[in-house]
């Protein structure tokens, strides 16, 4: 497990993440990690850019025990929090739960490894990325349609914080929609190339911003 599509997105090939004694002491207290998120926090856990540019992962001495479940993921004022099972902590690939108060925790994602791209995904859109869009661009309906025509859909989503889908035609880019009364949206690449191309196909489309 090396997360390639993460690699892929950030271009990043060295590894930056946390101790072995740092996992060890986390899953002595609670028993477990999953195979996952001991993977992620060892490859991947340190680098800023995919976890930290908006919503935050959390280290493993920093994880969050609200009774039946284990907080490893939040947003940036703390309004939203991703969760596994306690119940799942020995379970290789988890689903992940989104709640707003640590106490209703709906179905975020079937598994912690979709969850994890999909975040990733988020975090690369939002100026995680060398190249990225200034701003935060309001699009219609009419717009949005015209940008799945031209980019291919990606796998993975977030539904419960927000609706928030992918699009991208390299493994270097990324176009984030989020669903609301039309459509924010924002564009970035690790590649100036890439970003150059989706710039100017946006620039012809006339997008305002916030």
């Amino acid at each position: 497990m090396e997360f390639e599509v993460i690699r892929k997105l950030f271009n990043i090939e060295q590894n930056d993440g946390f101790s072995e004694n740092d996992i060890s002491k986390a899953c002595e207290k609670y028993g477990s990690l999953p195979f996952i998120l001991k993977e992620y926090y060892r490859q991947l856990g340190n680098y800023r850019q995919i976890n930290q540019t908006q919503n935050i992962l959390c280290r493993p001495s920093e994880l969050i025990d609200t009774k039946e479940y284990l907080i490893f993921y939040k947003e940036n004022q703390y309004v939203v929090q991703w969760a596994i099972k306690k119940s799942d902590l020995n379970k290789d690939n988890p689903p992940v739960y989104c709640s707003s108060d640590e106490n209703e925790f709906k179905l975020e994602s079937e598994s912690l490894l979709d969850f994890l791209y999909a975040m990733a995904f988020f975090q690369a859109a939002s100026w995680g990325l060398e190249y990225c869009s200034e701003g935060i661009y309001i699009i219609s309906e009419e717009q949005a349609q015209i940008i799945r025509n031209r980019y291919k859909k990606i796998d993975y989503e977030l539904h419960h914080w927000m609706n928030v889908s992918y699009y991208s035609n390299y493994d270097d880019q990324v176009i984030c929609m989020i669903e609301n009364s039309d459509y924010d949206m924002l564009y970035a690449s690790s590649n100036q190339e890439h970003f150059n191309e989706m710039k100017e196909f946006f620039d012809r489309l006339e997008l305002e911003t916030y």
